[in-house]
């Protein structure tokens, strides 16, 4: 085999972690006392419920109406929860293996405050930036009714759509979903779609069947959005109870460089047999630096993963997806392989194995591989 001792190391961890207890419960499942899977398809993709939950403003929609108060937010703790990854073998192509028992910290609170007001804030560190603190996420939100909620918000363009494959928090691997995370000709700051950003927005469900988002942002990385030129807009529709199917546009200025860009994608979900299948296509336009005309990529991703239909949570996820992505005005591409397998010991308690390959790249770009094993516990 090629790697036999993590082959060794990866059935031990895997035994031992058979015997976690699900006794650490999640913020958002402590405060209101119900079960992971309540929301859950697969943390951390959310079911029919959790996007319902997620879009009120970390409301129940049967719970929307009643009065709420700082104090019932309080009344079982301080809404505080925790997120720890560790990465115990890390190897990539011709490098070192590596050890990265503590990969990651995350810490979050959030909620409803009151009948209107809510907000979500997280603070991250990771051994890529020797465990300095950052805030990855802050929103504060109003609820005015299921159609009409104001957000205010550090975070990407679409992160009050509670679909699964648009927002870089739903992911179910180590790999970042390539639609998302592919800066194209880099006209946004540097970033693909999900680079955080300062992001004034409306979002809601003006009939249950379908959700829409609109907003203005600055440029990704810019921690003052100094001269925001950038608008979005984002629609999915339920066209059934299991099956979506979505769309969503950007169009913006980045004023340091004077490159003006758009992103406009199709996407869809569909729910199938305790399968859940996700697509998503974007196509991006970016001026090039200097006025000298402009560059046009593609990108593709498929998703398809199963995580059963017990209702008290998954056990085994396999996860499978592609990627394919073009760079310099589509004269280079790419394709990727992402093969995971996820062991849900708890309903907060995970653990990984994922191989990931570039299937194609272009002349004279080595085509790279890497495994990885990781657990992930939540309180």
């Amino acid at each position: 085999m090629r790697y036999p001792i993590f082959s060794v190391a990866a059935l031990l961890l895997l035994t031992l972690l058979q015997s976690v207890d699900a006794l650490a419960v999640p913020a958002f499942a402590r405060q209101e006392g119900v079960k992971c899977a309540a929301c859950h398809s697969a943390w951390p993709q959310l079911n029919a419920r959790g996007r319902s939950f997620k879009e009120n403003g970390y409301r129940f929609k049967e719970d929307a109406a009643e009065k709420r108060e700082l104090s019932d937010l309080m009344e079982d703790g301080i809404p505080i929860g925790v997120l720890l990854v560790g990465r115990p073998y890390d190897k990539k192509k011709d490098k070192d293996d590596k050890n990265r028992a503590f990969h990651e910290f995350e810490l979050f609170a959030g909620g409803a405050l009151n009948d209107g007001w809510s907000g979500l804030a997280e603070i991250e560190a990771e051994d890529e930036t020797d465990f300095s603190p950052e805030i990855a996420l802050g929103v504060v939100a109003y609820r005015f009714n299921q159609a009409l909620n104001v957000a205010f918000a550090w975070s990407d363009y679409f992160w009050s759509d509670g679909y699964g494959l648009l927002g870089d928090g739903f992911r179910m691997t180590r790999g970042h979903v390539k639609t998302i995370d592919t800066a194209f000709g880099g006209a946004d700051g540097g970033a693909g779609l999900r680079g955080t950003r300062q992001s004034t927005s409306i979002y809601g469900r003006p009939v249950d069947q379908l959700f829409y988002s609109v907003g203005y942002s600055g440029v990704a990385k810019d921690a003052e959005g100094e001269s925001p030129r950038s608008v979005h807009a984002r629609v999915a529709a339920d066209l059934t109870r299991d099956f979506m199917v979505g769309g969503f546009v950007v169009n913006g200025k980045n004023d340091g460089t004077s490159q003006s860009f758009t992103r406009a994608g199709i996407d869809f979900q569909a729910d199938i047999a305790g399968a859940r299948l996700q697509g998503l296509y974007t196509q991006a336009t970016d001026d090039v630096a200097g006025g000298s005309g402009d560059v046009t990529n593609n990108a593709f991703t498929f998703q398809a993963m199963y995580f059963g239909n017990d209702k008290s949570g998954p056990g085994w996820v396999p996860v499978v997806r592609y990627d394919s992505y073009e760079t310099n005005d589509g004269s280079d591409s790419y394709s990727e392989l992402t093969l995971n397998l996820t062991r849900y010991f708890a309903e907060n308690v995970k653990g990984y194995i994922e191989y990931w390959k570039q299937l194609d790249t272009p002349a004279g770009v080595d085509q790279g591989d890497r495994l990885t094993a990781q657990l992930a516990i939540g309180f």
